[in-house]
């Protein structure tokens, strides 16, 4: 995780601006601040498709790797993100973000089982593109 030093000021704390973007975040925008024992998480106030499938994407890259696309999509007021192998067109499985932004991983497709997913997949389509060619 990267750490970012700020000092709060008379006017509070500022997020820098060459950070916000990377989160969705824009001027005059709501965030929640998550109060825990020892620490406060800064999440966007209603994130929006492009920030959980930024979101899951992140995710991805630091458990899987770089080798996936995602599709978000609100269903029954949760986040439901399709996830894809590169060139694989069916959904390797899925993770499930609360409607503010938490990833359920108790209702979330297991890392375990996207990875396997993926490589049988990918497995299947480099025989077919072998026996074809």
């Amino acid at each position: 995780m990267e750490r970012v030093r700020q000092v709060i000021g008379t006017e509070g704390l500022q997020l820098p601006l060459p950070i916000r973007p990377r989160y969705g975040l824009q001027p005059g925008g709501g965030v929640v601040l998550e109060l825990g024992t020892e620490e406060i998480r800064i999440l966007p106030a209603v994130p929006g498709g492009e920030e959980i499938a930024s979101r899951a994407l992140r995710y991805l890259l630091v458990h899987l790797g770089d080798a996936a696309t995602v599709k978000a999509e609100k269903r029954n007021g949760d986040w439901h993100v399709s996830v894809y192998g590169a060139g694989i067109v069916e959904p390797l499985g899925q993770l499930v973000y609360s409607p503010s932004g938490e990833l359920l991983l108790d209702r979330s497709t297991p890392l375990e089982e996207l990875r396997r997913r993926g490589w049988r997949l990918r497995n299947v389509f480099h025989d077919y593109s072998r026996n074809t060619a």
